[in-house]
């Protein structure tokens, strides 16, 4: 990382020496326009900066570190399609999914063709279960629909599902199964009539292994009601880069939608495996979600690097992480709705900038991705926020709220909006609690940085830009660090042990030699299993 841009690290290292002993709070009174010159708004969201630990100096270092880096040309290279997934010799145009514009000079013209007809495909399916045209095997409306994924395939849709919740505009209902806990379905099967559901399998390779033994579990339960295994293969649809295999499990051809090898699964939201979203809020409630996210995608592209949200928020986490020593940062959404968003963000930033290795081929020796964790506001005020008060630990945080009050509930919302910005000011300010007395167990040092992201009102074209957003600046802190964002080796590998391991388990035999830890796992499961 240094030898690209050795002036400006040397610059940035020394600077964060002396910003240490700063606090935030004297940099408002030095500064009386600190919020306009860290702020920044576009695409219905607004990043509020202000209580980061850095000043203008800093700052105009940090957005020439960026340029030294090779950020813009990075930039416009993914938007263009340019291989920026090295190891697996793959472009990343997860940017041509939600681009409305009928042609892209720099995209070939039959990806954005293959795009438009594929969403094409989800606003015909979704017309023909909404209005009842598209019936089950038996001839009776569909009622339900089951997602049986994993990871990406999955995060990204129930993330939406939950956080748009009081716009729906269908009577479909969305169920998810994500994990392989028989007895989550058993208690989830009471939900569902096996005769009106349709089940979605998430899978890009159609290998997850996790997802088609939970398939498989789903088709029993079905064929034990149905009778016929075709009948219930016609109520199951295959969103899959391999046709060949959607088609061998027996899906139907009309069934399967299309995804590509350029699509990651943790950027895959935008896609086909957006379709649970469309059919619970309707196509043009997806297709405003692309949007927003395309607003987002503008503002990257364009923007002065000074004053762009995602390479600003980018930018602040390598501050914080390779200058001043922070080894996580906290995602804290002050919005129910919300709920699914730190997990989504785990995946997105860890997975993506969780590695150790740059373009070179070389170990690095700097810090990569911190640790991404949070929770709802109000239950991390009531679990982990004293340890953001009060620690020994250097962390960030930001902070995600809706200005705008769900139906009927504005008071509540009062509420916790106020909880949000005193948490923020608490971080920033610190003090005594519980009045004046000193006592070293009441104090908060503060000057613990945060910035609060808003959003005008929490709908689909909001959700979609904050999701875009969150996405660029993974994209950027990458080209910082000289990392590949876009594949996930360690992933699997486990997954790779993990077919050996389950062989053993299952009384055949496996070729994998075992460490003697994992060796002794295997003998004491299968002894306590025999036995029971």
């Amino acid at each position: 990382m240094k030898e690209n841009a050795t002036e400006q690290f040397d610059i940035l290292s020394n600077l964060a020496s002396d910003f240490k002993k700063k606090r935030i709070i004297d940099l408002f009174k030095a500064d009386p326009n600190r919020m306009d010159t860290f702020s920044i708004e576009t695409a219905g969201l607004h990043l509020d900066a202000s209580k980061q630990l850095l000043d203008n100096t800093v700052y105009a270092q940090l957005t020439k570190f960026a340029v030294k880096m090779g950020v813009p040309e990075a930039v416009e290279n993914m938007f263009r399609g340019g291989i920026v997934n090295p190891t697996e010799n793959r472009a990343a145009l997860h940017v041509a999914l939600r681009s409305s514009k009928p042609s892209d000079p720099w995209i070939p013209e039959n990806i954005m063709s293959d795009v438009h007809n594929v969403l094409s495909k989800i606003e015909n399916f979704v017309a023909d279960v909404v209005s009842g045209r598209l019936k089950s095997s038996t001839g009776i409306p569909i009622t339900d629909i089951l997602m049986i994924g994993v990871g990406g395939s999955n995060l990204g849709p129930k993330l939406v599902c939950t956080a748009l919740r009081e716009n729906e505009s269908t009577r479909l209902r969305i169920k998810f199964l994500d994990h392989l806990d028989g007895k989550g379905f058993d208690n989830l099967k009471h939900q569902l009539d096996p005769e009106s559901t349709f089940c979605v399998i998430a899978s890009k390779s159609f290998t997850t292994s996790e997802t088609l033994q939970n398939a498989a579990i789903v088709e029993k339960w079905m064929d034990s009601s149905l009778k016929d295994n075709q009948r219930t293969k016609s109520q199951f649809i295959a969103i899959t880069a391999d046709k060949g295999k959607a088609l061998s499990y027996g899906i139907p051809k009309d069934n399967i939608f299309r995804i590509w090898d350029w699509v990651g699964g943790r950027y895959s939201v935008w896609s086909a495996m957006g379709l649970p979203i469309a059919l619970k809020f309707g196509f043009t409630a997806f297709k405003e979600f692309l949007a927003g996210a395309e607003s987002m995608d503008d503002h990257f592209r364009s923007a002065p690097i000074e004053r762009n949200m995602p390479i600003m928020l980018g930018m602040l986490g390598v501050w914080n992480v390779n200058f001043l020593g922070a080894h996580s940062y906290a995602a804290i959404p002050y919005e129910e709705r919300l709920r699914e968003l730190p997990s989504y963000l785990q995946q997105l930033e860890m997975e993506s900038n969780g590695k150790r290795i740059d373009l070179n081929d070389t170990p690095i020796d700097y810090d990569s991705a911190p640790v991404t964790w949070g929770a709802l506001g109000i239950d991390a005020q009531h679990s982990f926020s004293q340890l953001l008060h009060q620690g020994t630990r250097f962390i960030p945080v930001d902070f995600i709220i809706s200005l705008t009050p769900p139906k009927k509930y504005m008071t509540n919302h009062d509420v916790l909006l106020a909880n949000c910005m005193a948490q923020a000011k608490a971080l920033m300010i610190g003090g005594n609690s519980g009045g004046t007395e000193a006592n070293p167990h009441k104090e908060m040092t503060g000057n613990r940085p945060s910035s609060i992201i808003s959003m005008e009102a929490l709908d689909a074209k909001t959700l979609g830009a904050l999701i875009a957003l969150y996405e660029h600046k993974t994209y950027v802190q990458s080209v910082v660090w000289k990392i590949n964002p876009f594949d996930q080796w360690g992933v699997n590998l486990g997954k790779e042990f993990a077919a050996s391991i389950f062989a053993d388990l299952s009384e055949t035999s496996s070729t994998e030699e075992h460490d003697p830890s994992t060796e002794e796992q295997i003998k004491r499961y299968k002894n306590l299993r025999n036995n029971s």
